[in-house]
């Protein structure tokens, strides 16, 4: 950062004193600039000179930032007791545990339990089930002081000789929920407990309120483990200019991106004008477009969308690891450009521009390896499986024969050099996603050509996460193509004449690393 300060600062500079003497300062590739053009650029130019990539594209392991942000997708889930607990930030369709903020008995002997659950701070979409001891509850439903009670009616939570049930088929529980954009106390809660007043709304908190009889034979346990099945957030779609109206639109990565992001009780509190809702690229809506698609599966019919995210996460956790951990569900990146956030799904781009022989002003570095030396030849994606309740689990380990064959010394046996890494996607719920996720993600890290190019100024409209195409003689490339990690301005010496150029630090790409045969799928092991 230091060095790009120094850039920024050198570059004002040199801005100012032709701007004082009128005089023409030499763009690189673009001729002589006027102190009246140059004045009307500066504040762009000095600006792009910190253009470089926000995250990684967290295509490989995350970060322990994006870990212990993310971390409680891969728990148990099962709401409890804690008097400093942060709100959870719920996205998508998952299951949560929540937080128990109020619980006391009543009744002779107290045989009737009361407890007030929260499960998100802030408004969502729906409670679809609650789930006690890992039974998805079943219901029925009646209206009761002003409130919809849910009656669950699962022979489990019922025993018609407990002289304390609910109803005359013996239920043992029934509860309300509250999605969070309620004004006024729930008139069922408030009717049951004492403790309770027309003060106590709960006010931009989701939370179910339970009621439990005391069953020796059914809780004979004690408490039975709650949890519950939700619909998160309404987020805004830039595409439709509204709140989402649909679960497609609710998982959608680039959108809960851009929520968080935006979000100023619990977010970045990013202004409107500092994200890129463009359909261009690094544009929110082009992301969210990129998610959108179907890509069909093993079967060659059923088909999915190709990233959603489905999960949770909280108020106290640092705001780079959430982007890190949403980021991994779609292979996605970020980066911060000429003052917007840009983003952008893990998809092949079409380059719109080249680098040649021509266009370099100095001589070039080239690094052929990793920065740890490490290469994988293997993968072990873990995932939130939603057909099996969101417990977390591994996807089926893939091993590319291409990349051991090529790791293997001549003569050795290849069992000797299988390297796996693996990567956690806590908002992936599907075997499927995780899969290609996994792919690309071993792809991604086998691309480890890099280098450092200078070139004139018309390479400053490339941003981070671009891709450029690279044809150099020497090298033996011919529009091969790499991403732009950074974009830099500079200022280098041509004679007596300082000169602008654009510093590009980038790094080779294909588009095979996002490519995913329906016949790629594989099944348990």
């Amino acid at each position: 950062m230091a060095k790009q300060i120094k850039q920024a600062v050198t570059i004002a500079f040199v801005v100012y004193v032709a701007y004082l003497t009128g005089g023409a300062l030499n763009i690189g590739g673009f001729g002589a600039m006027t102190a009246a053009e140059l004045a009307a650029a500066a504040a762009s130019a000095a600006w792009l000179t910190f253009a470089t990539t926000l995250g990684a594209g967290l295509i490989g392991k995350m970060t322990s930032k994006g870990i212990q942000a993310s971390a409680g997708n891969f728990g148990t889930k099962v709401a409890g007791r804690a008097p400093l607990d942060p709100r959870q930030i719920v996205y998508g369709h998952c299951r949560v545990g929540g937080t128990i903020v109020h619980m006391e008995t009543s009744g002779i002997d107290n045989h009737k339990l009361h407890m007030v659950i929260v499960v998100a701070g802030h408004e969502i979409e729906a409670l679809t089930h609650m789930r006690l001891n890992d039974i998805n509850t079943t219901t029925g439903t009646s209206t009761i002081s002003g409130s919809t009670v849910y009656t669950v009616t699962n022979p489990d939570f019922r025993n018609a000789l407990n002289e304390n049930k609910f109803d005359s088929d013996g239920a043992l529980v029934r509860y309300t929920f509250s999605d969070g954009s309620q004004t006024a106390v729930d008139g069922y809660m408030n009717a049951q407990l004492s403790s309770m007043g027309t003060s106590d709304k709960f006010l931009g908190l989701a939370y179910v309120y339970v009621e439990m009889i005391f069953d020796s034979e059914k809780f004979g346990g004690g408490i039975p483990s709650t949890s519950f099945k939700v619909k998160g957030k309404n987020v805004y779609d830039p595409r439709t200019s509204a709140v989402a109206s649909s679960d497609l639109q609710r998982s959608n990565p680039a959108l809960i991106i851009r929520d968080f992001l935006f979000d100023t009780e619990y977010g970045i509190k990013a202004e409107a004008s500092e994200l890129n809702d463009t359909t261009n690229a690094g544009g929110f809506a082009s992301a969210a477009n990129t998610c959108d698609q179907n890509v069909t599966l093993a079967d060659g019919s059923d088909t999915e969308r190709r990233y959603t995210a489905n999960g949770f996460t909280n108020y106290s956790a640092n705001g780079e690891g959430v982007l890190e951990a949403l980021l991994s569900s779609m292979a996605g990146k970020m980066s911060y450009v000429n003052g917007q956030f840009n983003v952008f799904a893990g998809a092949s781009q079409s380059p719109s521009l080249t680098i040649t022989d021509d266009d370099l002003l100095s001589p070039l570095s080239l690094s052929t390896n990793t920065s740890t030396g490490d290469l994988y030849n293997s993968i072990k994606p873990i995932y939130v499986d939603a057909s099996l309740d969101y417990t977390s689990v591994d996807a089926e380990v893939y091993r590319d024969s291409t990349m051991l064959n090529a790791d293997t010394p001549s003569g050795e046996s290849t069992a000797n050099y299988v390297k796996q890494m693996e990567t956690q996607l806590p908002f992936t719920v599907t075997d499927t996603m995780a899969q290609r996720l996994g792919r690309i993600a071993l792809k991604s890290q086998r691309q480890v050509t890099s280098t450092s190019v200078l070139v004139s100024l018309k390479f400053m409209q490339l941003q981070p996460n671009d891709w450029v195409y690279f044809t150099n003689e020497r090298l033996g490339y011919t529009q091969k193509i790499f991403e732009v990690l950074s974009t830099n301005m500079e200022v280098i010496q041509d004679g007596e004449v300082p000169v602008l150029a654009t510093r590009l630090s980038i790094r080779e790409i294909e588009a095979a690393v996002f490519n995913f045969a329906t016949n790629d799928y594989t099944t348990g092991q």
